[in-house]
């Protein structure tokens, strides 16, 4: 007999939402995982099950949902979808610091028409990224004197501003102009991303103190006026003829050059680096990037880094989730989970309730990945075809019609990083250039990395949620709380 829908498991009060909303934003894995350990308690299968969670999150009813098959439900399944809106739920935070056009406060079908437009405008510009990202993490690596060491993530971050303005903004400008104009942007967009942020989300504006709210409207003020600028006199990759098209383009170009993308970069950079350098499995001796470099065939070795992006993206996804609003009641079905003698009752969501999808709990299902869910697994998706991947994959990007715009160009701009920093060409073959170094070790303890980052990174299981709270900073991307240290050899 079919179970009747139930709501998401909880029930806070209007003084307990206002501790969970500090709780949320402190460590989301934190207050996911002391969810669980409560309803282990009452109800061990529910924990289990990955139920959905009711959360009181700034005075508003919340489903916090970190099941895969929930996940996949939500972002894929078009009966879903279409009765929740990403507008709807980013409109307060997003709107006032990146408005309208732009893809992400979009819905259907409206979503749809303009993403297939951008991704002809990407495409066009993708042929000259790969040697424009090789170029620049040469002359990023040649400024790091050999044996010097270095905080991996701030050094990535510095890294990812250059990358990320250099393909969207310099479209062949070089020099002190061009350099002045990324420093510009970056410590606007700074100002933009803390105002965004602010935990005072009230613009206020005196002669003796200015809210960071307000710094940060000043700050997308500039910036629309600078990007536009550059736009018309021809400094952006992307072709425009009509007053409405160079808007567009403007209003994009503050999404993609914002300082969200340079650390989202920055993160998955940090995670990558340190699994193809510092992790150890079976062979403590070499790295991975000593295997990858001892592959003979510089395709499968091409396809193998592809690969370990995947796996990183799916244990160590920059952005923590996304949200949905809700415009009708939706009904998540239960996953199948055999090891239950009966699935939980299917759940409903109610109109206008606010969908919190965490992306780090669903990608470390065990219901889909079993037992070495939280295990980082270098081959994981060798073998997998592209269709497995996308169906087993991570959701670093999201998912289904409203995946990431940028998502092909970030991993080709991950794989190239690593394939340079290996010594490696475009075709994965070691590169015979005698400007570039061979090969770039970057040097670390695995010993030394705090046990929250190496749960981060999957390199250690069964971490107590209290060290992912105080080793990693979650919002508003993921990173190691305190300074990663490595050496630099070349």
């Amino acid at each position: 007999m079919d179970q009747a829908p139930v709501l998401p498991h909880g029930s806070p009060t209007t003084f307990a939402g206002l501790s969970e909303t500090f709780s949320f934003h402190a460590s989301p894995e934190s207050f996911i995982s002391s969810k669980v350990l409560a309803f282990q308690k009452s109800d061990p299968a529910l924990a289990q099950s990955r139920t959905p969670i009711h959360a009181k999150i700034l005075n508003r009813n919340v489903a916090v949902i970190s099941s895969y098959d929930h996940v996949r439900q939500i972002l894929c399944d078009e009966a879903v979808a279409s009765n929740l809106s990403s507008g709807k739920a980013y409109n307060e935070l997003m709107a006032p610091f990146f408005p309208p056009p732009n893809l992400l406060l979009l819905d259907t079908p409206e979503h749809q028409q303009q993403k297939s437009i951008w991704l002809e405008q990407m495409k066009s510009s993708e042929s000259t990224v790969c040697a424009m990202v090789s170029k620049i993490v040469l002359d990023h690596l040649c400024h790091v004197p050999s044996g010097s060491s270095i905080d991996l993530y701030e050094s990535m971050k510095s890294l990812s501003w250059k990358i990320l303005l250099s393909i969207f903004l310099s479209n062949g400008e070089g020099g002190e102009s061009g350099a002045s104009t990324h420093d510009t942007v970056e410590a606007l967009q700074e100002d933009l991303l803390r105002g965004q942020f602010s935990l005072f989300p009230i613009s206020v504006n005196t002669p003796f103190w200015r809210s960071p709210r307000s710094k940060g409207l000043e700050a997308r003020r500039r910036l629309e006026s600078l990007l536009a600028s550059k736009v018309i006199q021809g400094g952006c990759p992307f072709a425009t003829s009509t007053g409405e098209e160079r808007q567009d383009v403007a209003s994009h170009l503050l999404l993609f050059t914002s300082s969200l993308a340079a650390k989202a970069l920055a993160s998955l950079l940090t995670a990558l680096l340190l699994n193809v350098y510092v992790f150890r499995s079976e062979a403590p001796e070499s790295s991975l990037g000593d295997r990858i470099r001892a592959m003979d065939d510089g395709r499968l070795r091409s396809e193998y880094l592809k690969n370990l992006v995947l796996e990183t993206e799916r244990l160590s996804p920059p952005v923590v989730g996304i949200m949905r609003r809700t415009t009708q009641d939706i009904i998540l079905s239960s996953p199948v989970n055999r090891s239950q003698e009966q699935s939980p009752a299917p759940t409903m969501i109610p109109k206008g309730w606010d969908v919190w999808i965490y992306f780090v709990g669903a990608a470390r299902d065990s219901v889909t990945f079993g037992g070495t869910a939280e295990a980082f697994m270098p081959d994981r998706y060798v073998n997998d075809g592209l269709n497995d991947i996308e169906q087993q994959g991570g959701f670093a990007f999201g998912a289904g019609a409203k995946s990431c715009l940028g998502r092909d160009l970030i991993r080709s701009v991950a794989v190239k990083v690593v394939e340079t920093c290996l010594g490696l060409n475009t075709e994965g073959s070691l590169s015979q250039s005698p400007a570039q170094p061979p090969n770039v070790k970057i040097v670390g303890d695995p010993s030394q990395i705090p046990n929250g980052v190496q749960a981060w990174l999957g390199w250690q299981q069964d971490v107590a949620p209290e060290h992912w709270a105080k080793d990693i900073k979650q919002l508003p991307i993921q990173r190691p709380r305190k300074s990663i240290i490595v050496q630099v050899l070349h």
